[in-house]
């Protein structure tokens, strides 16, 4: 018997193999973050309607006001009288987006998330300016481009641009003003 094959007259469109042939396949998952995560278990919370009785706490924190001085005051004491009018309506237009998907669990996680990253970056990027005396310009150029902006980026580079909360660069200013008028943020 011989081991020997002729393979003149043979044509494939793939590999000829004689005996056995090993293929691997090797998927990479890309690396989700959490609030794509949360976005897209939102998606089917909205889609399943599980709703949700209560607050969670990461967002009852950002809810409960801390003293009752308020926004037009806060913005008054800090010399920005300018933003109030303008600052009232983002914070309403914002409300309404809390209010409106509060019933959902990821999105009170995704509205805690982003809440908690507003303080933070104007904790320790925008109130340093504000007490150093930096001008206005200067100011409203630092939340645009240390909150607003970097915001705004994550969510279109997750890909969830198209997302059931919808969120858009008045929403994330609008947050900055909810958190104001709660007393969590001091423009002093």
């Amino acid at each position: 018997m011989s081991d020997s094959f002729n393979l003149n007259d043979v044509k494939a469109d793939g590999d000829i193999v004689f005996g056995n042939k090993k293929t691997e396949h090797h998927y990479h998952q890309q690396n989700k973050t959490r609030l794509s995560v949360l976005f897209e278990k939102l998606n089917c919370e909205f889609e399943n309607k599980e709703e949700i009785s209560g607050l969670i706490d990461d967002l009852n924190r950002y809810i409960i006001s801390r003293d009752v001085i308020g926004l037009e005051q806060k913005l008054t004491d800090g010399n920005r009288e300018d933003l109030i009018e303008d600052a009232l309506w983002l914070k309403e237009e914002y409300y309404k987006k809390l209010t409106k998907f509060q019933l959902y669990n990821s999105a009170q996680k995704i509205q805690a998330c982003l809440l908690a990253s507003i303080l933070e970056k104007f904790t320790y990027k925008i109130r340093p300016l504000i007490r150093a005396n930096s001008t206005d310009i200067e100011v409203s150029k630092a939340i645009s481009n240390e909150i607003i902006n970097p915001l705004m980026q994550l969510i279109e580079q997750e890909g969830i641009e198209d997302n059931l909360l919808g969120f858009s660069a008045t929403d994330i200013e609008g947050m900055i003003y909810y958190l104001t008028g709660r007393c969590h943020i001091k423009w002093t």
